[in-house]
C-alpha cells in the first residue's frame, strides 16, 4: 500500500464556493501575521490563539525523510515517507464550465490531475485532509495568493507570503499553497486542512496547519537524506496532534498492566471509532509460546501454528511472513502471492513484549500498516517497553 494510483473514477467538481487547492516553494524567506478583528471582539472571553514566527520556522524546518515519488505520468513529488498517494486524471467532459483558479479556467483544459497525499498513520481516523492539483499552462503568471483567498471564508490569518496562507475559519484550520514547476509547465496548487468536526484544540489544529505548510513548500524539494530516527525525533519532528494521539491511546496501559488485565485479557483503546494499539496480558512464558508461534509462520508451518491457540487469536495468516526483530519489537512482514505465485500485496505489523511488575504483556498494532510507518510504531513501542511512558524524560 506504498503508493496507490486511481484511474479515472474521481469525479471533482470545482465551483467558488468548493475549490480544492495545494501545492509548494522552498524554505520560507519572511512572514506577516494579519488579523480580521471585528467590533464585537472585546467582549470575547475567550484566549487569542498566537503563534511566533520563531515557532513557525521551527515547524517549516523540522526533519522529514521525503520520498521523490511518480504521481502521474509527467510529475513527481516529494512527499514524506509514511505518506502514499491516490491519483486521478479529471478530463475535460468532467469539468464544470465555471471551474477555475484564479485567471486559470479549467474548462479550456483537456484534462488536470488530483493527487490526494495521505498520512497511512491515521488512514481511518483521517485527523487531517491534503492534496494537489496539477494543472498545464505555459504561462507561469496567471496565479497569486490573493486569487486562491477569494474562494475562502477568512477568520484569522496566521502566515501569509507570496506563494501561500494558512487561516482559520471558526474552528477549521486551512493551509493552501501554489508554485509553478517550469519544468513541466504546471501549476501544483496545494491544500491541506483540518475540519471544526475533529475534537482536538485549537492550539494542536494551528500546529498541524504548519507541518501541511511544511508538506507543501517540499513537494518540489531535492533533498532526499535518509535520516534515522530516535522516539525523540519523532516527538520533535512530527505535529502534536500525531504524538498526543498517540498518548491518548496509551494513556491508561500503566493502569491495566498494574491492577486491571488478567491473563488473556486485552486492552483495545479506540478515538473517534478506531483503535492502533493493543495491549494483551500473557501468561508468566507468554512470550516463548509467541516467539515459537511466529517461527512456525515463517518457517510455512502455518497449519502447526492453529495449535497455539491463543496466539493465533492475536493474528493468523496461510500467507508468507518474515519476521524482523527490531530492539524490543518485532516487524511481521505478510507477503500475499496471486494465482501466479506473484506478490500483489505486503502488510506488516509491529509485536513487543514488555515486562511490567513481574507480569508479561504483548504491545500489538491493531491494522495491517504501511510498510513506511512501521519504524514509527517500532521506536514508539520500543521507548515504552523501557520506560512505560511516550513522555520524554529530559524534554524541554
Amino acid at each position: 500500500m506504498n503508493k496507490i494510483r486511481m484511474g479515472n473514477n474521481f469525479r471533482l467538481k470545482l465551483g467558488k464556493n468548493s475549490l480544492i487547492l495545494f501545492a509548494f516553494v522552498t524554505i520560507l524567506v519572511g512572514c506577516k501575521r494579519i488579523e480580521k478583528t471585528n467590533d464585537d471582539s472585546s467582549l470575547s472571553v475567550e484566549k487569542k490563539l498566537e503563534i511566533s514566527s520563531k515557532e513557525i520556522q521551527r515547524i517549516l524546518s523540522t526533519k522529514a525523510n521525503l520520498e521523490n515519488t511518480q504521481v502521474s505520468d509527467e510529475m513527481k513529488l516529494s512527499i514524506p515517507e509514511n505518506y502514499y498517494f491516490r491519483t486521478s486524471s479529471i478530463k475535460k467532459d468532467e469539468i464544470d464550465a465555471d471551474s477555475k483558479f484564479g485567471k486559470i479556467a479549467l474548462a479550456t483544459k483537456d484534462s488536470y490531475d488530483y493527487v490526494e497525499i495521505i498520512n497511512s498513520l491515521f488512514v481511518n481516523s483521517k485527523v487531517g485532509e491534503e492534496s494537489v492539483v496539477i494543472i498545464k499552462d505555459d504561462n507561469p503568471n496567471l496565479l497569486t495568493i490573493d486569487d486562491l483567498k477569494e474562494d475562502y471564508e477568512i477568520e484569522t490569518i496566521y502566515f501569509e507570503d507570496e506563494n501561500s496562507i494558512v487561516f482559520s475559519e471558526d474552528k477549521t484550520f486551512t493551509t493552501v499553497h501554489f508554485q509553478y514547476d517550469s519544468t513541466t509547465k504546471s501549476y501544483l496548487i496545494y491544500r491541506g486542512s483540518i475540519s471544526w468536526s475533529k475534537a482536538f484544540p485549537n492550539e494542536d489544529k494551528l500546529d498541524l496547519a504548519f507541518y501541511f505548510l511544511r508538506n507543501a513548500k517540499n513537494l518540489l524539494s531535492t533533498n532526499f537524506t535518509k535520516q534515522e530516527f530516535t522516539w525523540k525525533d519523532y516527538v520533535d519532528n512530527r505535529p502534536k496532534i500525531e504524538i498526543n494521539l498517540m498518548k491518548f491511546y496509551f494513556k491508561n496501559f500503566k493502569k491495566e498492566m498494574g491492577a486491571f488485565l488478567n491473563v488473556n485479557e486485552i486492552s483495545s483503546p479506540e478515538y473517534d471509532g478506531h483503535s492502533l494499539v493493543k495491549l494483551y496480558r500473557l501468561a508468566p512464558n507468554g512470550d516463548a509460546l509467541f516467539y515459537e508461534y511466529l517461527n512456525k509462520l515463517e518457517t510455512g508451518q502455518s497449519y502447526g501454528a492453529q495449535d497455539t491457540k491463543w496466539a493465533s487469536e492475536l493474528f493468523y495468516t496461510d500467507d508468507k511472513c518474515k519476521v524482523i526483530p527490531k530492539g524490543n519489537s518485532s516487524i511481521v512482514e505478510i507477503t500475499s502471492l496471486n494465482y501466479a505465485g506473484e506478490v500483489y500485496e505486503k502488510e506488516f505489523m509491529v509485536f513487543s513484549i514488555i515486562n511490567y511488575d513481574k507480569k508479561m504483556f504483548l504491545l500489538k498494532t491493531e491494522n495491517n500498516l504501511n510498510e513506511k510507518t512501521t519504524d514509527f510504531f517500532v521506536k514508539m513501542f520500543n521507548y515504552y517497553s523501557e520506560n512505560f511512558t511516550l513522555d520524554l524524560a529530559n524534554k524541554k
